[in-house]
């Protein structure tokens, strides 16, 4: 059997005990999502089947869904920014040669960092309006304060991330950038 060595993610020569910190993170979000994921499948399954089949669904399983599909969402968001597997469109990819696609990531990667930063911003604001404000879901009459603020501190977290791979970028580039592979971290 030809099993390929183990690779070690690494910075310069040394292995990077940052890198695999960053791992279990992505490890523990995806698990967190995965579950939120799951909940969201069978609290919508059993909906269905109880709305349907028994004339009795779950009462507050819209409000469930409510707050399960943004943290669902932002929960994957600093993994998928890590991986770099956002959809994107290569309009210029064929345009632009190394010189030309590292300046165009520089600025995607500051543009990415001032729009997660008011992200950031705006969701803890709103936030704080709807702890002061007292705002709760209708029927389960949860506060909608704390998804706000998880999905402030998600989206921080997505913006360390991001200006960790500027950091790489501008600093440690790779030869690649023109092919189409990142900095990644």
């Amino acid at each position: 059997m030809n099993e390929a060595p183990p690779t070690v993610k690494s910075v310069g020569d040394r292995a990077s005990p940052t890198l695999d910190l960053l791992d279990v993170l992505d490890k523990c979000l995806m698990a967190c999502v995965a579950v939120v994921m799951f909940g969201m499948m069978a609290v919508t399954f059993i909906d269905v089947l109880g709305r349907y089949v028994f004339n009795a669904p779950i009462p507050g399983g819209f409000e469930l869904i409510q707050f399960m599909m943004p943290l669902a969402m932002f929960g994957a968001l600093p993994v998928i920014t890590r991986a770099e597997e956002h959809i994107v469109i290569s309009v210029m990819s064929g345009l632009l040669r190394e010189r030309g696609a590292r300046i165009q990531r520089f600025f995607v990667l500051v543009g990415c960092i001032v729009v997660n930063i008011g992200v950031t911003y705006l969701m803890w604001q709103q936030g704080t309006e709807l702890a002061e404000g007292g705002q709760r879901s209708g029927f389960l009459e949860w506060s909608f304060a704390p998804p706000a603020f998880l999905i402030s501190v998600l989206s921080a977290f997505t913006v360390l991330i991001i200006t960790l791979m500027l950091v790489l970028h501008v600093f440690w580039p790779s030869d690649q950038v023109a092919d189409g592979n990142k900095d990644a971290i």
